[in-house]
């Protein structure tokens, strides 16, 4: 898939240190000078020259450590599409992917800009141990997208009928956790999408997690599933790491209001319902949480406007919805217990 050959370039800036003596110089090595200095210049061109892209690249790492991993990958990709033949930006564009969970994105890069490229043996070492994730990974989308195929999901299923079709997708998980090629953590996160109830559900989350804590949004519902359970610490816990990768994270925002309205900070809650509001108002359950938290801040206006919008969009209120806003349930019956 890739050229593992390695070059010789000295890299930007090689200057050869050429002693002041009369006699000549061997032909080979100024050979060797003359071929050197034209790879360094070629690494050169291929590498960004403004300053602008030059700190898009050198920062990338420290923005995402700041939790702007979303901004910072986006930047980069958009200083490589102007520079698709900069090795050093392909590189470091999936190793900042990889490292971040970002797994297609990362494949999306390896077919389009690093294929047929001059890598050193420690780079396509470091390539083809991405390779070797990257394959697990899709050959496990591959498999559930296969089950997945099969199923209609937007029928309308009766409750047994919809147990039975769960106790099948997992009996069918089980048998691809026997293949050691399949992406275990992306099995256990499917595990969670079909469990039987939410303990089952947080233990598989719980795995998942451990396999590869990156992956997806296991990080928020692993948080969700906890607080369900009544173990507020470990959902702060895991909301808290989801914000520290990305501060703009819809679904954890969302949580962190669900835990202040929970510990009678309404006003915190209210704040972080409508930053995940303005952030993807699409997310699940992120307008009727902002809902739940404009009621119980007493902005009756604002909550009437956002059911009007819910209903618009989604057809009707959720009945457990309606119902805490008529009083008939509480935060804790709505929010905890399963």
């Amino acid at each position: 898939m890739y050229n593992r050959n390695s070059y010789n370039s000295l890299g930007p800036g090689f200057e050869p240190n050429i002693p002041e003596e009369k006699k000549g110089i061997p032909v080979q090595i100024l050979l060797f000078l003359l071929a050197s200095l034209i790879l360094a210049g070629v690494s050169m061109m291929r590498f960004p020259k403004s300053l602008s892209e030059y700190r898009i690249y050198q920062e990338a790492k420290e923005r995402m450590e700041q939790g702007e991993t979303a901004a910072a990958l986006q930047d980069l990709f958009e200083v490589l599409e102007e520079h698709p033949n900069s090795v050093p930006l392909i590189l470091k564009l999936i190793d900042c992917s990889m490292e971040a969970g970002y797994y297609d994105h990362a494949g999306y890069v390896f077919n389009e800009y690093l294929v047929g490229k001059e890598l050193t043996d420690s780079q396509y070492t470091r390539m083809m141990r991405y390779s070797n994730r990257l394959d697990s990974y899709y050959l496990t989308c591959d498999a559930m997208d296969a089950l997945l195929s099969g199923v209609d999901t937007q029928a309308d299923l009766s409750e047994e009928a919809a147990e039975e079709l769960s106790l099948w997708f997992r009996e069918e998980i089980a048998k691809l956790h026997k293949d050691p090629k399949q992406d275990q953590a992306l099995l256990y996160y499917y595990d969670a999408m079909f469990s039987e109830d939410l303990e089952t559900q947080r233990d598989m989350l719980r795995k998942a997690y451990e396999e590869d804590s990156e992956l997806f949004d296991t990080r928020v519902l692993l948080a969700n599933a906890e607080r369900g359970l009544g173990n507020l610490t470990e959902a702060h816990s895991c909301l808290e790491d989801a914000i520290s990768k990305e501060k703009q994270d819809a679904g954890a925002l969302r949580g962190l209001s669900v835990l202040a309205m929970l510990e009678g900070r309404e006003e915190e809650a209210l704040a972080l319902a409508k930053s995940a509001y303005e952030v993807s108002p699409d997310s699940l359950y992120v307008r009727d949480t902002y809902l739940v938290t404009l009621h119980v801040n007493g902005h009756t206006k604002e909550a009437n406007t956002m059911i009007e919008e819910i209903e618009e969009i989604e057809g009707a209120l959720d009945e457990d919805t309606r119902q805490l806003l008529n009083g008939e349930i509480s935060l804790e019956d709505y929010y905890m217990g399963g």
